[in-house]
């Protein structure tokens, strides 16, 4: 990617020639970052009513539905992870197909739909911003965290939601964003850091 070379070399540059006497370059504390893919609007709005009547229900945090499309932890100056998500966003619109609601273990997928497609661009995204990962558990979008829950039949729950949610999801935003003080937990302090779309 001739972007990110290019960035890499001014900064090199920079630091050969004294880049700490330049006030608009500063070493930066490595922070933690999430890329998501952000539902159009005309499906956003549905899916986060869905969201948010969960979320009541289970008495857990809302959030704003997403897909992550990879992760990681930042060491250098933000203005070229900024360009890097622009530069990811040229591929947007992005449709994905609805799988199956399934769960694992952490609390972050604790109820989520299976999304299927579009694989080269997780697989690119993980690739181009360096010491990032896609997820763990592949394409998906959470429906409900599970922090501090009760005894759940989620088998159950996704009887109930099966019929709701639509078969495609189309994806034409992408948002940078960042955990307080890098606690993913503290699901009511994340920021958005930057945001880019299709259009």
């Amino acid at each position: 990617m001739v972007l990110h070379r290019n960035l890499h070399t001014s900064i090199a540059e920079l630091q050969w020639t004294g880049w700490k006497h330049c006030p608009a370059f500063i070493i930066m504390t490595p922070f933690n970052y999430s890329i998501w893919l952000v539902p159009c609007s005309e499906q956003r709005e549905a899916l986060q009513t869905t969201i948010d009547a969960l979320s009541m229900r289970f008495k857990t945090p809302s959030f704003s539905p997403h897909v992550t499309l990879c992760s990681g932890v930042w060491g250098r100056q933000k203005p070229e992870l900024n360009e890097l998500v622009d530069w990811l966003a040229a591929d947007l619109p992005v449709t994905l197909s609805s799988g199956e609601i399934d769960w694992a273990d952490h609390w972050s997928t604790f109820f989520f739909l299976k999304l299927v497609g579009s694989e080269d661009f997780f697989e690119r995204a993980a690739a181009e911003v360096e010491g990032s990962h896609p997820p763990e558990v592949g394409p998906h979008l959470s429906l409900l965290y599970g922090m501090t829950m009760p005894a759940t039949d989620r088998r159950a729950l996704r009887q109930e939601l099966a019929g709701p949610l639509p078969s495609e999801l189309r994806f034409d935003t992408l948002e940078l964003i960042r955990p307080a003080f890098g606690c993913w937990e503290n699901v009511e302090r994340w920021s958005c850091l930057h945001t880019a779309s299709s259009h």
